[in-house]
């Protein structure tokens, strides 16, 4: 048994009483305490990339090598990583409650990494892990979790935030993703695989808002989520309402925060897209009936006529290599009304999952 796997198990069973539950892979467990043998560009480092600090600012981190030991918070910085080809390097994974929800072709690498918890572990097991880089979103850096990208600076452990998690940036476009993944792409040297992966997304958009461009036909979205009792609004500000107005949709009720049933009525919008949180992913036709089976909207042209689409948080939300899912569901969603009126045409065509097909992935919208 390598030497550091004793004193890391030790320290999570002395914190049992309130650690996370943890799932190892015996098979990997040398990576903890070894690096991971990579092939680099030499010529590339020392590299400078502008990365958001706990602070919400901007601040320059220059690396002189790719990271080879990493523990990587929410389902976004684990895919993205193993989209880039790197997973090998990841050491602990965290947010993900069952590999069923990681795409199909990451699964193996998924399990592959030797550290996996739904809870993040605490900082004291992550220190001793000893991690050259720390990927998660802005609220990861806080006191109450894994402590500030300074702290983490300071010990020579890089840090990333994605920056559509940033409580500062009040605008979530999907050029934040794209930067990220850019980003990561330029620190692992990786940058054709991180360039590819952003093309194939603004090509779906293109595709879609192409349709809209040829029929001169805007369909009119609105995206929801169900708080209780109330119906909150994702507006221009989101990047669910970025997308679809990138694909030439009209986004409805885009500066409000709320929306009553009698204003969908007097919207009648074209499609209602419903945001799924983690507890909702397995069951989404739950939420989508709270729609179709409302009375006061059953004249609603869009709930009459089954176009009520769910969207998971975790394709919504500082997403990662997942807003490529969310293009092309909301963009399916949009070719499927062009169909519906007569204005399809097939040169012009996004994937779109049939109605009513599973929907995963594990995302928290805070920690």
């Amino acid at each position: 048994m390598v030497k550091w796997l004793p004193v890391i198990a030790a320290g999570l069973i002395f914190l049992s009483g309130c650690a996370p539950v943890v799932k190892e892979n015996g098979k990997t467990m040398p990576r903890i305490d070894g690096e991971a043998k990579i092939e680099w560009n030499r010529e590339k480092y020392p590299l400078a990339v502008e990365i958001l600090n706990s602070h919400g600012e901007k601040e320059r981190q220059v690396f002189y090598s790719p990271p080879k030991r990493v523990a990587a918070v929410w389902q976004n910085s684990i895919e993205t990583l193993l989209a880039l080809g790197v997973g090998d390097r990841i050491i602990a994974g965290m947010g993900v409650p069952d590999r069923k929800y990681i795409r199909e072709e990451y699964q193996a690498s998924y399990e592959a990494i030797p550290y996996k918890s739904l809870e993040n572990l605490d900082t004291e097991t992550i220190m001793m892990m000893r991690p050259d880089f720390i990927a998660g979103w802005s609220s990861t850096f806080s006191a109450k979790v894994l402590r500030s990208t300074e702290f983490w600076n300071e010990r020579g452990v890089h840090t990333y935030i994605s920056q559509n998690s940033a409580p500062a940036n009040r605008n979530r476009t999907i050029e934040n993703e794209y930067a990220d993944i850019l980003n990561l792409g330029k620190i692992f040297d990786r940058e054709e695989k991180a360039e590819s992966l952003v093309e194939e997304m603004k090509d779906e958009i293109s595709r879609t808002a192409g349709q809209a461009t040829l029929t001169g036909k805007h369909p009119r979205g609105l995206i929801i989520e169900f708080m209780g009792s109330d119906i909150s609004v994702y507006g221009e500000e989101t990047l669910a309402g970025d997308i679809l107005r990138r694909m030439n949709g009209e986004l409805l009720a885009s500066g409000q925060q709320q929306i009553s049933k009698e204003q969908i009525i007097e919207m009648d919008p074209d499609a209602i897209f419903v945001i799924l949180i983690e507890g909702d992913y397995d069951h989404p036709k739950q939420k989508l009936d709270m729609l179709y089976h409302e009375q006061a909207l059953r004249d609603v042209r869009c709930i009459r006529e089954k176009r009520v689409y769910p969207l998971p948080l975790y394709s919504v939300y500082s997403s990662g290599i997942r807003t490529l899912d969310r293009i092309r569901y909301i963009g399916g969603a949009i070719n499927e009304i062009f169909k519906n009126t007569g204005v399809y045409h097939d040169s012009y065509c996004a994937c779109f999952p049939p109605r009513g097909s599973a929907l995963l992935g594990a995302q928290h919208r805070h920690g």
